[in-house]
């Protein structure tokens, strides 16, 4: 018996060559972080240590503080365009898995309108995912993914579309 190795595909989103995924400061944690900076503050504005309301700007601080803290830690993921440096929207549209093939087909051929009356997924038969970045009407990149238990693997490699075509995807994405 021929001893073959498991082939380990390992290949994600993140390798599409048009798309980079940056992070970026949150700026809601930059002003949780001054809330509770203002709150501390106040707190120590006020001289009576029995104070209800010194007690609630300690509260309101601490937690101002502890959220503000986790978003800056996690910070935002933001997708961006390598060719021009512009933020891309990102958007999943589910299908039926019995779909994979034709989808993939219509990626590849460019013919998004036909793409709007495949049928989408209901329930536990989302097999396939078209995932779509989007700049503000000039450029996008697609990628059809089947559903293989516990995750979705890319079935193509990532297109990049411009012009009209972005126009057509666009509309695809208003109609979901």
């Amino acid at each position: 018996m021929e001893n073959k190795e498991k082939e380990t595909h390992v290949s994600k989103f993140a390798e599409n060559p048009y798309v980079e995924i940056k992070k970026r400061v949150s700026m809601a944690g930059v002003w949780s972080v001054v809330v509770a900076v203002v709150a501390f503050g106040a707190s120590a504005v006020l001289s009576d240590p029995q104070s209800s309301l010194k007690l609630f700007l300690i509260v309101v601080g601490v937690c101002f503080l502890i959220y503000g803290l986790i978003k800056l830690a996690v910070g935002n993921k933001v997708a961006v365009c390598r060719a021009n440096g512009k933020v891309l929207k990102k958007h999943e549209l589910l299908f039926e898995s019995s779909e994979v093939s034709r989808l993939k087909q219509m990626v590849e051929s460019g013919n998004f309108q036909s793409i709007g009356s495949l049928p989408r997924a209901v329930g536990h038969k989302a097999g396939a995912k078209l995932t779509l970045f989007i700049d503000d009407q000039s450029f996008a990149t697609a990628q059809v993914s089947e559903f293989i238990p516990f995750d979705y693997e890319p079935v193509m490699s990532p297109m990049s579309y411009d012009g009209d075509r972005v126009k057509e995807i666009a509309a695809l994405t208003k109609a979901a």
